[in-house]
């Protein structure tokens, strides 16, 4: 056992060493030669704060060329349309809408960019995908744009940061959970397209076809990377484009069904990526119960690991501040601090929950999203079970 303890204290070792390795040269300004004309597309659905915000960072880009953008909403009433037709009203040119209807055994959102991609033309070079529920820094476009405008990739994507607000701790764990993901070291093979931030040039999107692709998907940005990888196409995932999302989970029910949803849907469009992930979450979260297990055996070395571990994640933690100091300053730091006094401590709550969540994905076929719970069998196998009333 103790063995086992030592080897997991050195693969915690290495999961440190790589968020240092994330921070060597972050925050590099972006070079973008040329601009092309941009379309932006928007899944929308109900009523929420995080909107406005959105709205406000995705019209103050710093973008030196023409961009367009076209919400899809499921309903001509939703809520957010209000918001929407404000600023239709004051940049016409700029902003448009389509209304997609219910969806029909598929996702929402999958249908509302279904509906979306209907809208765009010849004169749009490059499209973006994002989530209504991000703050897009000035420089987001530009940085999605610069690899395809220098041939360095076919899709380019971010990720989104987790940022606490209302400081329950279920939503420190799931910032816990999700930040795990984000401060790894970018590899062209392993990159993942992730649906609140990704750009292609039209021609990259008219060749995989997306609006037919995506037919029956619950999952848009899953779906899309394993149709970019069979077409041999490079996703990259610059570290700069990292993307504030403000979360307040309602309790550990509610973090442990997003969770369990995250990882259903990479068990069904990526299942090799779901094992490797289910060998290395299952392997930490079997370190931290059997290193705290060992204390009751009154064994000194049980202690010493236990405080070696504390010590690894306090410098993880080091190195995901100096993540946020390099992006957002001053401000990033305040707005994160509650998160990086506990992550150290509230590792191991985290890694077993995400191997917990892991687990039940195996098993579950069934996940609500956004008040519709889907049944899902398959990559494009969805069925509509039950919509919430509005």
């Amino acid at each position: 056992m103790t063995t086992f303890l030592y080897i997991w204290l050195a693969a915690q070792a290495v999961s440190v060493s790589l968020v240092w390795l994330f921070t060597i040269g972050l925050g590099r300004t972006v070079n973008l030669t040329s601009a092309p004309r941009s379309v932006v597309i928007v899944a929308v659905k109900g009523p929420d704060r995080e909107f406005e915000h959105f709205l406000t960072g995705l019209f103050a880009q710093d973008y030196p060329a023409f961009y367009r953008v076209i919400f899809a909403v499921e309903s001509a009433d939703d809520p957010a349309m209000a918001l929407i037709q404000a600023y239709q009203a004051r940049q016409p040119e700029q902003v448009s809408f389509v209304v997609a209807g219910a969806s029909q055994d598929e996702g929402q959102k999958t249908a509302n960019l279904r509906a979306a991609l209907t809208q765009i033309t010849p004169a749009d070079d490059v499209v973006v995908f994002a989530d209504a529920n991000i703050r897009p820094a000035s420089d987001w476009l530009q940085r999605l744009v610069e690899p395809l405008v220098g041939g360095k990739a076919d899709v380019v994507s971010g990720f989104s940061w987790v940022v606490i607000k209302n400081r329950t701790l279920a939503s420190y764990v799931l910032a816990s959970m999700s930040a795990a993901v984000v401060t790894i070291p970018r590899l062209p093979l392993l990159n993942a397209a992730w649906g609140g931030s990704t750009a292609l040039t039209r021609e990259r999107c008219e060749a995989l076809n997306l609006g037919a692709a995506w037919k029956g998907t619950l999952s848009d940005d899953l779906h899309l990377t394993v149709l970019a990888q069979r077409a041999g196409y490079t996703i990259a995932a610059p570290r700069e484009i990292l993307l504030r999302s403000f979360i307040a989970a309602d309790g550990f029910t509610n973090i442990v069904a997003e969770a369990t949803r995250w990882l259903l849907l990479f068990r069904i469009y990526l299942p090799a990526t779901f094992a490797i992930a289910m060998i290395g979450l299952t392997f930490i979260a079997a370190g931290w119960i059997v290193a705290f297990a060992s204390l009751f055996t009154q064994r000194q070395e049980a202690a010493t690991i236990l405080l070696i571990a504390l010590a690894l994640m306090l410098l993880r933690t080091a190195g995901r501040a100096l993540v946020v100091a390099r992006l957002w300053g001053k401000a990033g730091l305040r707005e994160n601090l509650g998160f990086f006094i506990l992550d150290p401590f509230i590792a191991p709550m985290a890694a077993i929950l995400s191997a917990a969540c892991g687990w039940f994905a195996l098993f579950t076929k069934r996940t609500t999203w956004a008040g519709i719970t889907y049944e899902i069998t398959g990559p494009q196998r969805v069925r509509v079970v039950s919509r919430r009333a509005p």
